[in-house]
């Protein structure tokens, strides 16, 4: 389950990835709702960031601007392989890798679905046929009376046999 980016941190220094154990310059620290923190490469945040947006990503960037007043404003500019554009702030990428991750999970479990679907079905329609209600319908009226006939023979049964259900042998 895809837990809320509340923080997002480049590291220009980099180091290596915890996944592949290769080193990586830079690497992206995000800190979740419970405070607990994970390192991504180039490689997953390129992902997260295309499965949000139905688009693939070709490559994006932290852009730092500096107002007048000497305030400092980050910017995150991505470009996608059709050549459009997107400028988020920190937030919204926040917002989007999150919604990356969750898409990225419904696509695994669709995926695991699916699967399960087809391990369900039988291989073979000759040897598994589909389930019948009621196989032979011109029998219902002597079901009927068997089921009727039952009824007094274990209503018989049961006034003849009290001692037995007392448990007076």
């Amino acid at each position: 389950m895809s837990k809320e980016i509340i923080m997002l941190t480049q590291l220009d220094e980099g180091g290596n990835n915890p996944k592949s154990g290769l080193f990586e310059k830079p690497l992206w620290e995000l800190e979740f709702a419970d405070r607990e923190t994970r390192i991504l490469g180039k490689p997953k945040m390129e992902e997260y960031i295309s499965k949000a947006y139905n688009n693939t990503v070709h490559h994006f960037n932290k852009r730092i601007s500096q107002l007048l007043d000497e305030r400092k404003i980050i910017q995150w500019s991505i470009v996608f392989i059709d050549h459009q554009d997107v400028l988020l702030s920190t937030k919204e990428l926040c917002n989007m890798l999150y919604l990356g991750h969750q898409r990225k999970d419904e696509e695994k479990y669709k995926a695991l679905d699916e699967k399960l679907a087809k391990r369900g079905t039988p291989q073979n329609e000759a040897l598994f046929h589909p389930y019948k209600p009621n196989p032979y319908p011109y029998l219902a009226k002597e079901r009927e009376e068997l089921d009727r006939l039952r009824e007094v023979a274990m209503a018989k049964n049961e006034e003849e046999n009290q001692d037995i259900i007392r448990g007076e042998y």
